[in-house]
């Protein structure tokens, strides 16, 4: 049953793509469940699993979280404080891979993580997404780009902050580093507030342009 697993090319799998692989066996769920049992999967949900032996190296695994993060639930696309991390954008160790999703609020505590899903209305879902490749694996996933992922914490986090908390939420509490708003897209996080229509968007277009 290992070898077959091998077969597969991504770290991540799904029932249907094992039970394709498992035909000569008489009770291919039965197999799955040993594989669970044995720990050479790692069951994330119902139907969905990460291959041990693709993520293990040595005593660690290498999680890809934001690949996981857009398969556990969808549509979605990584954000929030998950993607400012990624972006070098905010200095603490955020534990939770955080996303945005057409969807409704959603939560999973798997064995490697926690994953939280927030409702984003279709208006303003597309604009500001982008494709990274993930570092150690094949295949890509979708993230906020950096004005996208800021744009979305306020609208969250910051809705009934006027312009001086909402400074010091993001540069004190957040302790984002100014030189970042230097570097932002301000025509993208324009598209985004209008495509946002939220008073909290707007609020952060106007920092950004004074910092």
């Amino acid at each position: 049953m290992r070898e077959k697993l091998r077969q597969i090319e991504t770290p991540y799998v799904d029932s249907q793509t094992l039970l394709s692989l498992l035909t000569e066996y008489r009770k291919p769920r039965e197999c799955i469940g040993r594989m669970v049992k044995n720990q050479d999967l790692i069951r994330l949900k119902n139907g969905f699993y990460l291959i041990a032996d693709k993520v293990r190296q040595g005593s660690n695994l290498i999680i890809p979280y934001e690949q996981v993060a857009n398969l556990l639930y969808g549509p979605s696309y990584v954000s929030l404080e998950w993607a400012l991390s990624f972006y070098g954008m905010i200095p603490e160790r955020v534990h939770t891979v955080t996303s945005l999703t057409l969807g409704r609020n959603k939560e999973f505590h798997t064995p490697v993580g926690d994953f939280a899903y927030y409702k984003l209305s279709s208006k303003g879902y597309s604009v500001g997404i982008t494709q990274k490749k993930a570092a150690d694996f094949v295949g890509g996933f979708l993230i906020a780009t950096p004005e996208k992922a800021l744009a979305d914490l306020v609208l969250k986090t910051c809705k009934n902050l006027n312009a001086n908390q909402l400074k010091q939420e993001l540069l004190e509490s957040k302790r984002i580093d100014r030189e970042h708003f230097h570097h932002l897209d301000k025509a993208l996080l324009e598209e985004i507030a209008r495509s946002y229509c939220a008073k909290s968007v707007n609020c952060l277009l106007d920092l950004v342009g004074i910092l």
